[in-house]
């Protein structure tokens, strides 16, 4: 039961994260942020198809949860955060920046995972999704900072600041309920190595200091939130 929800929450962010980013591919303002995008995309398709397998192996019940995610459309995902489009570029990479991060917080804490296929998946979907965030706090960095880059983009510190103003309490939101039985479960098993808070409070020491290095300031960590 603990694995079936685990690998159903993970797979839902893969491919609504391809809903989202996929209208953006041809709009990045450089040749290489159109590459990053489109490898974006077919990283959270690979990671996706991967957790429907493992959900699959688990019988009737895993197979009935793998149909259901390919039908989900924007709207419908588990997670409140993947319901929500992208209103720019510089959006684009704030989530980038700080919901990727998340989602490497996640996968890392599955590396050991005492469920042999979560753990032998993450030798390469924790590499992806690395990628990923680090594109994300790159472009962030160069609208906040670089003079190039904000011409290109048509933004600058403001812009950045306001998405991040935007994600970063819904980042926080994603790493699930403090209190959470299923978390506490999952590490008393072996099949995450940190709980949802532990999780929450790492994230937010790294994130944070990033943030501040762009210059910009980081938002209260209490406004907008939705899950405790």
């Amino acid at each position: 039961d603990v694995l079936l929800k685990l690998v159903y929450a993970l797979a839902s962010t893969e491919f609504a994260s391809v809903e989202q980013h996929q209208p953006w591919i041809n709009k990045g303002p450089t040749p290489e942020d159109r590459y990053a995008q489109a490898q974006v995309c077919a990283d959270e398709a690979h990671q996706g198809f991967i957790d429907c397998r493992m959900l699959k192996s688990f019988g009737a019940d895993g197979e009935a949860m793998a149909e259901r995610l390919l039908k989900l459309r924007q709207g419908e995902h588990l997670l409140h955060v993947f319901n929500v489009p992208f209103e720019s570029w510089t959006d684009l990479c704030g989530f980038c920046f700080l919901l990727d991060h998340v989602a490497w917080y996640h996968l890392r804490a599955l590396e050991d995972s005492s469920f042999a296929p979560l753990a032998r998946e993450m030798t390469t979907m924790v590499h992806e999704e690395r990628f990923h965030a680090s594109f994300g706090a790159r472009r962030i960095k160069d609208i906040a900072t670089d003079a190039r880059y904000q011409a290109l983009c048509g933004a600058g510190a403001a812009e950045a600041q306001r998405t991040i103003d935007k994600w970063y309490p819904q980042a926080l939101d994603t790493f699930g309920a403090a209190d959470s039985k299923i978390s506490a479960r999952a590490v008393a098993l072996g099949i995450r190595r940190w709980g949802n808070e532990e999780l929450r409070q790492m994230w937010k020491a790294d994130l944070d200091a990033q943030i501040e290095a762009c210059g910009l300031r980081v938002p209260d960590a209490q406004r907008a939130r939705r899950v405790r």
